[in-house]
């Protein structure tokens, strides 16, 4: 803290008023921070009332909690109830309300008035109305299924029993009950009498009814009677029923509670209060106590006989208790006409100015041999007495010297205490009623005493460390007996007998058999020196504390530790270890409570990091305000073990036996999501449209204890791939997210707890733009595809125009040269044969060398046509068979015809020209070797082939033998021309059997093996 930076100047401190004044502004700097207010969550600061914190809220973010009443708690873990603003619903940090603006059963109605009444075995919350019931299930508040009648008789009361029937009476006195999932009944009879609105189940199933006017009514076995009470009993005006859980029934009435058992009344008169005290509601809590609310007197809690009243003067919202409900963890929750209270059980036993303390800032605190406990207050003077659970009784023993305040307290060895003060002066109290002994004065200011067994006194100051050894022998020890300087901090020796001195810049301890030497201890890089307090825990292991944090000074190698290694604050002021094991460090924010052999743990580098750290703060009953460094110490442990730790408001007594640590994970849940600011139904499937910029999702932990403290973490599955610690955040907001499947993880922890196993998830789908959803890229596919296609064909088509121009070039040039030249050639021979007078023989060789050069050119003629013409269809191909039919058999008695089947198609030039090739020379060899009297030629166009069939019956061949010999028939040529373009041919012969040649030729195969390149 600044008060550690605090430095003495000069030579010796001279009492003038201006040094007065310096130094009473330098004692301001060290107990300021006493008086620093912390933040709190609650709506008010909390009030501690011993093992009770007293919470309490008007308004938060617009809820006015005026009226409220008709406290309810579901097993989700929210806490409801009505107020002015309507039906609302609490988690213990945030309060929201259910109005015709998220509930379309109330639009419309701004009036309505609307009170929870109950919830149901099937988990709904019934709400009472002046219409009618209404029931709230999944976030919807909807008209409850009941008889008719009691839709314009409005239910005043209403309760559950073990059996979960629902037990009400209504406005008019009628009684009804609804068993589980059945139908509602009404129970014979009629509350003549009824003014109150309080009904209650006891262990056996009874309903007991208090109905005013002196009356008390009883359902037993369906069967409404009124309750005979024993003369005398002065059971007068009974507007309150409360079965408890030991068979009592108590019964509220103007000015008592009685209670029932087994047939016996014993009443028990309420205080005498200046307002009505009439007795407005009852309840009991787990500890056996009895709450009673009244009209105007405040709140009462009995136990064993003795009332104890809660007002608006002890920080009670109204005194007018409208309700009372009493939760699982203890907390006692209390509606009253203008506000919602709470009152918290708390770990500690609180001690304020309100139970006894002299002053409302204890300061520091010292306990002596005899059990006194001593305060010296921030604010001057000194105080002996002693301190229970909850309550003290302290007596004035020094009077405030204006500037001369006690700053360190240390128990003395033979008994009583010794002060030492802001100007210089030491002195011992033997007890608390007699006069103080002076022991030095004239010393710079006093910063810390130890007193030693055989009565040698230290005291550390702003200038040096003194010894005093006997009345009038001291010796003054700086930085020249090798201090690290001479501003001493703290002084503390530790079990093995070793004087340790921590000082402004360092620490050191003391050497040497008088102890007037000092060894500078080594102190790790980056540690505190300014200590606040010195312990050691466990022993043979001191640690300084500091407003840096804690520091290992021996037992081990130095080291620091910080709020990086786990712990909630790095300011230390005080700390006391408990039996178990466990180390108490008193910190600005309140108590902390962590494992020493973790912390050493941490030290000796085994550890990163604490993970059993337990913090009370504020919320947790501690008194408010923090403590300075001066006055010291502040905190001490009694022979019983119970640790005392003086707080900035108050003295706070731990038993560690006694706290139980608040581990109860908080209910999670899912309470909205939005989508760019508008919120969707959590009942149906989530569809995040594309052009949706923001999902935001509100989640909470119900945790009516600690519900600000609770810590989340959450993780967006699709998106995240680890959890996010989001601390006390209730939201989680996400942008511009990729299309696809998410689901939104939660998980809580309360505020000392780990993390529960319990989780809220929600999931949605981000659905994709049109241009990035299956069917679409399909569609984009495909138009590429067929724009490629035709783009393809464009090209081809240009590259066919341009071949087939070449081919027409070429097939001019050889028609214009080379033809002509063969025919000139052909006509020069013809006429010479006409001239020439040739023998026979010559003659005939002459006519066939003729006749082949006619062949010829009709065969050039032929390969012309096919290079002008490259695209002819199926029809060309049947002509040119016809054509070459006739013309092999044109001068034979073989008759010859084509059959044509199918829808002809497109054959390219080069297939045309091959198929027509192969029917030629299977033409060719019918007629020189079958004999056949006829021939035919079959051809069937199907859909991804052509077929081709050249058939004969004459003599037919043996196939084998053919095929042995080479080139026999051109059968070898034939099957050359079939593989070159794809096709299979097929041979099916045998002698005096015919011949069938096959040809099969694929087409649409060959076009989509071209186009994609097969």
């Amino acid at each position: 803290m600044d008060s550690a930076h605090v430095t003495w100047h000069g030579k010796s401190p001279v009492r003038t008023n201006s040094h007065l004044a310096v130094l009473g502004a330098l004692w301001s700097l060290a107990v300021a921070s006493g008086c620093a207010p912390t933040p709190l969550h609650a709506q008010v600061v909390p009030v501690s009332f011993g093992r009770y914190a007293l919470d309490s809220w008007r308004a938060q973010d617009g809820v006015r909690l005026a009226y409220t009443s008709n406290l309810v708690l579901t097993r989700d873990g929210y806490l409801w109830l009505s107020c002015e603003s309507g039906v609302t619903r609490f988690d213990g940090a945030r309060f929201k309300v259910f109005d015709g603006a998220v509930a379309p059963a109330l639009r419309g109605r701004p009036r309505l008035q609307t009170v929870p009444l109950l919830e149901d075995g099937d988990g709904k919350l019934i709400i009472g109305t002046d219409l009618g019931l209404l029931a709230y299930a999944n976030g919807t508040i909807r008209p409850a299924e009941l008889n008719a009648t009691f839709q314009i008789d409005q239910v005043n009361a209403a309760t559950v029993d073990a059996k979960k029937t629902v037990w009400a009476v209504t406005r008019s006195g009628r009684v009804f009950s609804i068993p589980h999932r059945g139908k509602l009944h009404e129970v014979a009879g009629t509350i003549l009498s009824y003014s109150g609105s309080s009904l209650s189940v006891d262990p056996t199933g009874d309903v007991w009814i208090a109905a005013g006017q002196n009356a008390v009514y009883r359902v037993h076995n369906d069967s409404l009677t009124k309750v005979d009470f024993p003369t005398g009993a002065r059971v007068d005006d009974p507007n309150r029923a409360y079965a408890a859980a030991d068979s009592s029934v108590w019964f509220g009435t103007p000015t008592a509670v009685i209670q029932w058992r087994h047939g016996r009344v014993t009443r028990f008169d309420l205080p005498k209060q200046d307002a009505l005290g009439a007795v407005s509601t009852i309840a009991a809590a787990p500890d056996g106590a009895l709450w009673i609310g009244t009209h105007g007197a405040g709140l009462y809690r009995f136990m064993d006989g003795r009332f104890t009243n809660f007002s608006t003067r002890d920080g009670l919202s109204d005194d007018r208790v409208i309700d009372i409900l009493p939760d699982a963890s203890g907390n006692i929750w209390v509606a009253t006409r203008d506000g919602l209270n709470r009152f918290r059980p708390v770990p500690f036993d609180v001690v304020t100015s309100r139970t006894g303390l002299p002053t409302a800032l204890p300061g520091g605190m010292r306990r002596d041999a005899s059990g006194v406990t001593w305060l010296a207050p921030p604010t001057g003077g000194l105080f002996a007495g002693t301190v229970d659970a909850g309550n003290a009784a302290f007596r004035q023993v020094e009077a405030v010297r204006n500037y001369d305040r006690v700053t360190a307290l240390a128990a003395g060895a033979n008994g009583g205490i010794i002060a030492g003060r802001l100007l210089g002066s030491v002195s011992r109290f033997r007890d608390r009623a007699g006069p103080a002994q002076s022991l030095i004065d004239r010393l710079p200011p006093v910063t810390d005493i130890h007193e030693d067994a055989d009565g040698v006194l230290w005291i550390g100051t702003w200038r040096g460390l003194f010894r005093l050894s006997a009345p009038g022998a001291r010796d003054s020890l700086t930085a020249r007996d090798g201090l690290p300087d001479d501003f001493i901090h703290r002084i503390h020796r530790d079990a093995g007998g070793t004087l340790w001195v921590a000082t402004q810049t360092g620490i050191a301890r003391a050497i040497g058999p008088r102890e007037t030497r000092f060894a500078t201890q080594a102190m790790p890089e980056n540690g505190a020196t300014r200590a606040t307090v010195l312990f050691e825990a466990p022993r043979g292991t001191v640690w300084l504390g500091s407003a840096e944090g804690l520091t290992r000074v021996s037992g081990g190698k130095p080291a620091h530790l910080t709020v990086s290694h786990g712990l909630p604050d790095n300011w230390i002021g005080a700390a006391e270890q408990d039996a178990d094991g466990n180390l108490w460090l008193g910190q600005l924010a309140g108590l902390t409570r962590v494992r020493v052999p973790e912390l050493a743990a941490i030290a000796d580098g085994r550890a990163s990091a604490l993970t059993t750290v337990t913090t009370y703060a504020v919320l947790d009953g501690l008194p408010g305000g923090d403590p300075g460094a001066w006055p010291h110490p502040w905190s001490f442990t009694t022979p019983q073990g119970a640790l005392w730790f003086a707080m900035g408001h108050g003295i706070a007594m731990v038993t560690p036996n006694r706290v139980v640590q608040g581990t109860r994970a908080p209910a999670m849940h899912i309470e909205e999501l939005m989508i760019d600011g508008a919120g969707v139904p959590l009942t149906q499937p989530i569809d995040v449209t594309p052009r949706s910029r923001r999902v935001e999702i509100r989640y909470t932990g119900a945790d009516l204890t600690n519900g600000p403290r609770v810590r989340f973490r959450y993780q967006l599955v699709g998106f995240d791939t680890t959890w996010t610690d989001v601390g006390t955040q209730r939201v989680a907001s996400f942008t511009s997210l990729a299309p696809g499947h998410y689901k939104f993880r939660v998980a809580g922890r309360a505020a000392n707890g780990g993390w529960g196993v319990e989780e809220a998830s929600v999931a949605f789908l981000v659905s994709a733009p049109v241009y990035r959803r299956p069917w679409f890229l399909a569609a984009v596919t495909a138009l590429v595809a067929l724009l490629l296609w035709t783009a393809h064909l464009g090209r081809l088509a240009t590259q066919g125009a341009a071949v087939r121009e070449e081919r027409s070039r070429l097939a001019r040039e050889i028609h214009d040269s080379l033809l002509q030249g063969f025919s000139g050639i052909a006509l020069e021979l013809h006429a010479a044969s006409a001239r020439l007078a040739l023998p026979a023989a010559q003659q005939q060789r002459l006519d066939h060398v003729l006749s082949l050069i006619d062949r010829t050119l009709v065969q050039a003629r032929e390969v012309v046509w096919d290079i002008r013409q490259p695209g002819e269809t199926g029809t060309e191909f049947v002509a040119g068979c016809e054509a070459a039919g006739h013309r092999i058999f044109g001068d034979t008695d073989t008759t010859f015809r084509v059959d044509v089947t199918g829808q002809p198609s497109r054959l390219t030039p080069r297939v045309q020209r091959e198929c027509l090739r192969i029917v030629e020379e299977a033409l060719m060899n019918i007629r020189k070797h079958a004999a056949s009297p006829d021939a035919l030629v079959e051809v069937q166009f199907r859909w991804s082939e052509v077929a081709v069939a050249i058939r004969d019956s004459g003599a037919g061949f043996d196939s084998g033998d053919a095929a042995r010999q080479s080139g026999h028939w051109g059968l070898l040529g034939m099957r050359e021309r079939a593989s070159r373009i794809g096709a299979s041919l097929i041979l099916q012969t045998a002698p005096g059997a015919g011949t069938v040649v096959m040809l099969v030729v694929p087409t649409r195969r060959r076009l989509l093996r071209k186009f994609f390149g097969g």
